[in-house]
């Protein structure tokens, strides 16, 4: 993996510590993004569930293991013990995990709507159980604005490592119409590569030290968190951006094998997006730490807008061309996505302690990372496969109406640029940049000391 560190950054870190502690995030990643790519369109074609039935599913369970993440940051935050706070959770999590990605991608003959419903809500349970606290224990490796940024993406470079090798596998096997096959395969590399990972990281990585403060209640943890202003506007445009991500995320293949015409290309574009996104973070992570995690993330859906544009204008085979660059574009502009707005998340965290006293609740705010960010694919996924049903989508392919491929251009594009519009608006003038970071860890820094004496 290339290292992202930006020139003239400390290292806390060695190598090796970061490599072991993204060494999770690989494997999990087939319970993350592929999920949502393939999944849905896989119970749809080869187990026959209606579209319109598998967007409420995925908005329900999402809904419904939003409390999930919220007790689990919690539990995480106040876990005590001579394993440290976020250890336990990530190596207990892996089993579990494991199983679910199993048999979500195995759905034996005569499943249908509840057995998809239940291992979705497993899935989602268990994807929680790991990365919510792999996530926090992220955010408190380093309390460097700029090093978080390499611990970001770290973790996520090694996110769409396992992403990509998930579409890889997908994609060669079911070249010949193994759709099964493919989705088996994808499920057993999973649930025996999950706990691999999750152990070497817990033996490696440190955990954090504990806390002396006590820990609010949850109520009043909720209450803080509502009343940080920066930590608003941060998850308000990470969710509406997520949408804008997750609409062509969910209909990628839907709109390369019906308005592109060239379902044999669905592997080789769909791998080079995600290779032009692993290409680009360390990119994204260098220039973050020069000019500001929140001014370049900004630039970056500046980028994604004008990349979308160029989608609008695809149409028949012919264009494959011009879906490419649309791929490679998009790609780059997902590098940034992927680490900065996680960094971000650190530093907002620092302002809790700052203004509330109470020790760091990364696992809190983390779980309505994790909310916000199931919430986004939530929405796309349910918007998608229901606004599609009810212009009448064929899901099973073969003809499609005007309306109905006009539909699928609009989620696929032109609705994503108005809604990263919104977020670059949102974000313009982020108040925590680097300066205001570390002046924050400073009056921390003096206020534990004064507390200890």
């Amino acid at each position: 993996m290339k290292d992202p560190t930006p020139p003239g950054t400390a290292r806390l870190l060695s190598p090796w510590r970061l490599f072991a502690y993204a060494l999770p995030a690989v494997p999990i990643a087939a319970l993350g993004q592929p999920f949502y790519m393939f999944a849905p369109t896989f119970y749809a074609k080869e187990v026959g569930i209606g579209a319109g039935l598998i967007g409420l599913i995925l908005l329900i369970v999402r809904l419904l293991d939003a409390a999930s993440d919220l007790v689990a940051g919690r539990l995480s935050d106040q876990t005590r013990g001579r394993f440290g706070r976020r250890r336990p959770w990530v190596l207990v999590a892996s089993p579990l995990a494991a199983w679910s990605a199993f048999m979500i991608m195995t759905p034996p003959d005569g499943a249908g709507a509840a057995y998809f419903a239940f291992w979705t809500l497993m899935v989602s349970i268990s994807w929680a159980a790991i990365t919510l606290p792999l996530n926090a224990w992220g955010a408190e490796l380093s309390p460097d604005y700029r090093e978080r940024i390499v611990v970001t993406a770290w973790r996520e470079i090694a996110t769409v490592l396992g992403v990509i090798g998930a579409v890889a596998l997908v994609a060669f096997v079911s070249n010949g119409g193994a759709l099964r096959e493919a989705m088996a395969l994808l499920g057993l590399f999973a649930a025996v590569t999950t706990p691999l990972a999750c152990g070497i990281c817990v033996l490696l990585v440190p955990d954090p030290p504990l806390a002396t403060q006590p820990v609010a209640s949850l109520r009043e943890g909720l209450k803080d968190c509502a009343a940080n202003e920066p930590f608003r506007r941060l998850v308000v445009a990470y969710i509406i951006n997520g949408i804008a991500n997750g609409l062509p995320a969910t209909l990628f293949l839907y709109f390369v094998s019906e308005r592109l015409g060239r379902p044999d290309l669905q592997g080789a574009l769909l791998g080079t997006y995600f290779l032009a996104g692993l290409v680009s973070a360390p990119f994204w992570a260098w220039l973050g730490g020069k000019f500001g995690k929140d001014r370049v993330w900004c630039w970056a859906m500046v980028w994604a807008c004008l990349v979308f544009a160029l989608a609008l204008g695809v149409t028949g085979p012919e264009a494959w061309g011009l879906f490419l660059i649309v791929c490679i574009g998009s790609g780059l502009a997902l590098g940034a996505d992927i680490v900065l707005p996680a960094a971000m998340q650190a530093d907002v965290v620092d302002l809790d302690e700052l203004k509330t006293g109470q020790a760091p609740r990364t696992g809190l705010y983390f779980a309505l990372w994790s909310v916000a960010t199931k919430l986004a694919l939530a929405v796309a996924a349910g918007a998608a496969f229901g606004l599609l049903g009810l212009v009448g989508f064929n899901t099973q392919g073969g003809e499609q109406t005007d309306l109905a491929l006009t539909s699928l251009v609009a989620l696929y594009c032109a609705i994503p640029i108005g809604l990263k519009l919104i977020a670059i608006t949102l974000m313009r003038g982020f108040p925590i940049d680097a300066s205001e970071q570390a002046r924050i860890r400073a009056e921390i820094a003096r206020n534990r000391t004064t507390t200890s004496l």
